[in-house]
């Protein structure tokens, strides 16, 4: 399936100029972000644990975006918002990720990204969206500049337009600010009740207070162009080790695998048979075709690892399955009951579209992380790439993890139905015609439309919410049931529900996950141009 959808446009010379000048030609050490304080906290929502989203100022209208290290572009619906343009294209392009697509035509406006600012930030202005589950404002890639709005700059208006107008966010930052280090870094929060708002950290060109000690955590070096893609040494479950086929990637030593650290991927696609001994090793735990994947009892987990450099990284047991509120039909009457169904899936994605990788590490693996993300030697100015890596530092204490997810998985079952026994659970139908699962129960409805991604009617701080107004978590996620198994999306039986009402950072904020510190685990390709890395697709969700 082609990726790339390209229009071809004439230059406008004055344009060009006009934009190389105001955005990047005045820049020095500082930039034009005299503001800037390297080190602090941008930061990041989730209410669900399944998207993390940003707060970003464009012409002069605030917008939530997902945050998508499997990504680059910034792409923006702004209809019915009164965004200032600094310039407008006839360019078009689109956006193709694991789930969904959108298309739109490239434009340029100020963007503003906590303190640091880019006068004239290239962006695709959405116009339609397909299968764009999530109700977020847009989503704002923080991966390498091998992308499509690179390509269709330099496709219609040649290199030297596409190395200064084509540059994301996080390229731009690093051109305007020369002093400023060539990093940023994650840290996903973690919601511990139904109902609860968790913060998160996003920081550019520094490190956290907290996790000094990533500085010297060791360096894993990108593999191949364009992604964030590392080795990994292994993987255990319950101290065992499990042993992987030989991986997809050329180069890459026998026994190891390469992952894509993507904060875009609500789900972890693994192998199947990676997939398989992880669940089969929870008792009572049953495939779900219905749904694509496990689900186990709500007071079972495993202790799942990946090995890094020598190191493990324990996965937190309550990030391997999140409880599902679903109505079924037993007996002629629909029962509302809660299941809890696996995080980590099996890996679908077309391995001649989607290649150099051989599994996902998304946010259920990297909410037990903090994780520095270095562009190493990469100098935007210079088109220089060389050695970007990633650091890692485990957040979960392997002899507390287990009692914090008896004592999580406790409060929050007590919000929700009565379990039920997998094993029961997969006997019954679903019962799909409750409200809010026809409206959007068709795989094409947002094949015409952008509002498709965000309900007619909406803007402004609401524009993030599903239509009806649905505050309470539990119906959310009873709704999202009902919609996934009606597409028969897998995974995205639950994710979808979840995800479709994002709240702002108001309310309360807690995180599960500012109780871990870093610990030790117990002792137990070189691209010719832009223009070739550019047919490279993205791979989030």
């Amino acid at each position: 399936m082609g990726f790339l959808h390209l229009c071809r446009a004439v230059m406008l010379v004055p344009l060009l100029c006009w934009l190389s000048a105001s955005a990047y030609g005045q820049a020095t050490d500082g930039g034009f972000n005299m503001k800037v304080h390297p080190g602090a906290n941008i930061g990041l929502a989730t209410d669900d644990d399944t998207i993390y989203t940003v707060d970003i100022t464009l012409g002069g209208q605030n917008f939530t975006v997902l945050l998508d290290t499997g990504s680059t572009d910034l792409w923006i619906n702004t209809q019915r918002r009164d965004i200032k343009l600094t310039n407008a294209t006839d360019l078009t392009t689109s956006e193709v990720y694991g789930q969904g697509t959108v298309q739109g035509n490239i434009a340029f406006a100020e963007l503003k990204v906590g303190s640091y600012v880019v006068p004239s930030q290239i962006f695709l202005n959405a116009t339609q969206a397909a299968n764009v589950t999530v109700s977020v404002d847009g989503y704002m890639g923080i991966s390498f500049d091998v992308s499509n709005i690179f390509a269709t700059i330099l496709h219609s208006w040649g290199n030297e337009s596409a190395q200064t107008l084509g540059r994301s966010f996080i390229t731009n930052i690093f051109a305007q600010n020369t002093s400023l280090p060539n990093n940023f870094d994650l840290q996903l929060g973690r919601s511990n009740q139904m109902d609860d708002i968790s913060t998160g950290t996003f920081i550019v060109g520094g490190h956290s207070s907290q996790f000094g000690d990533i500085a010297d955590a060791p360096k894993l070096s990108r593999v191949g162009n364009g992604r964030w893609t590392v080795e990994v040494d292994g993987m255990k479950i319950n101290g065992i080790p499990f042993t992987f086929n030989r991986s997809s990637v050329s180069g890459v030593p026998e026994g190891k695998v390469v992952a894509l650290l993507d904060s875009g991927f609500s789900a972890p696609p693994l192998p199947p048979a990676a997939v398989d001994a992880i669940y089969r090793s929870i008792p009572g735990s049953v495939f779900w075709q219905t749904g694509n994947s496990y689900v186990i009892p709500c007071n079972s987990s495993t202790m799942l690892s990946f090995n890094f450099a020598g190191q493990e990284f324990l996965v937190h047991p309550l990030d391997l399955a999140l409880p599902v509120s679903a109505p079924i039909l037993k007996s002629g009457a629909v029962t509302n009951v809660t299941v809890c169904q696996a995080t980590y899936q099996y890996l679908n994605l077309d391995p001649t579209t989607f290649a150099g990788f051989d599994l996902i590490l998304g946010d259920a693996f990297l909410r037990s992380v903090y994780a520095s993300f270095d562009y190493g030697d990469a100098n935007p100015m210079t088109n220089n790439t060389d050695s970007p890596f990633v650091q890692l530092l485990p957040l979960v204490d392997v002899y507390s993890a287990m009692d914090e997810f008896y004592d999580d998985r406790a409060a929050a079952l007590a919000a929700l139905p009565p379990t039920i026994d997998p094993a029961q659970f997969i006997q019954y139908p679903l019962a799909l015609n409750l409200t809010g699962a026809s409206s959007t129960s068709s795989s094409g409805s947002q094949d015409n439309a952008i509002s498709g991604a965000v309900s007619e009617g909406q803007s402004g701080e609401d524009a993030g919410n599903v239509s009806g107004g649905l505050s309470d978590k539990t119906f959310k996620i009873t709704a999202l049931a009902l919609l996934g198994a009606n597409l028969l999306v897998g995974f995205f039986l639950f994710v979808c529900v979840s995800t479709i009402c994002v709240r702002g950072m108001k309310g309360k904020t807690a995180s599960v996950g500012s109780r871990y510190v870093p610990v030790r685990f117990k002792d137990v390709e070189n691209v010719d141009s832009h223009e070739a890395e550019a047919a490279v697709p993205r791979y989030s969700d």
